[in-house]
């Protein structure tokens, strides 16, 4: 299991800053209708691997602690939230979809990436505070990995109407909820030929980045 903390981003004119105990997030972008920022982290398998064990992930479950808050929004504004799961390390430019696109990873590493919009729209009333989901993509191949650890990154970002045509937005926090990676995986052990075979095939996908 991995779990990450929620993000309370505050703006106060022209930028956003993150409040978040522990640093778990890195702030990429703070302008004042571009909010973006990542956390990554890992599951560590290494006992696993050094017995020479292969890991099936037979369920990944991603857990929310609440919907994303925001305060004194407007209708269209809003925030997406990309996951990813992979036996290698997890880049920015990977939240773009392993395989879709320019990508550090090949998409045969990602066990998933799942990308979320939530936005606030006209039922929320004088509630600004209320999203809910406007459209959701899950894609994802791996299933076997010897890796000595399940890497996982959050990417968050904001989309508001602070600059643009009225209704200007006067949106100034946004709480991201925390979230929870949780794997459940058989672990069986392999021919030691089978076995040799995925940790070379395991090495060549990380060595060639999938660039379609």
């Amino acid at each position: 299991m991995g779990q990450l903390e929620a993000v309370n981003a505050s703006y106060t004119a022209p930028v956003w800053s993150i409040t978040q105990p522990g640093g778990e997030y890195e702030l990429i972008s703070a302008s004042s209708n571009a909010f973006q920022c990542i956390g990554t982290g890992y599951i560590d398998l290494a006992g696993l691997s050094m017995e020479q064990k292969t890991i099936a992930v037979q369920q990944l479950s991603i857990q929310y602690q609440a919907a994303p808050t925001f305060s004194n929004a407007v209708t269209g504004d809003g925030c997406s939230i990309s996951i990813i799961v992979a036996d290698v390390p997890i880049a920015q430019i990977d939240h773009i979809g392993p395989g879709f696109a320019v990508s550090t990873m090949s998409a045969d590493n990602c066990f998933i990436h799942r990308n979320q919009q939530w936005s606030v729209g006209v039922d929320a009333g004088g509630f600004s505070s209320f999203s809910r989901i406007e459209n959701e993509t899950i894609t994802g191949n791996a299933s076997k990995t010897t890796s000595d650890r399940i890497y996982y990154s959050v990417y968050f970002s904001i989309q508001s109407k602070i600059l643009g045509v009225p209704p200007i937005s006067t949106l100034d926090n946004v709480i991201f909820p925390g979230i929870r990676i949780v794997l459940g995986c058989d672990v069986y052990e392999e021919e030691d030929y089978v076995y040799l075979m995925r940790q070379r095939r395991a090495y060549e996908l990380q060595q060639e980045p999938d660039v379609d």
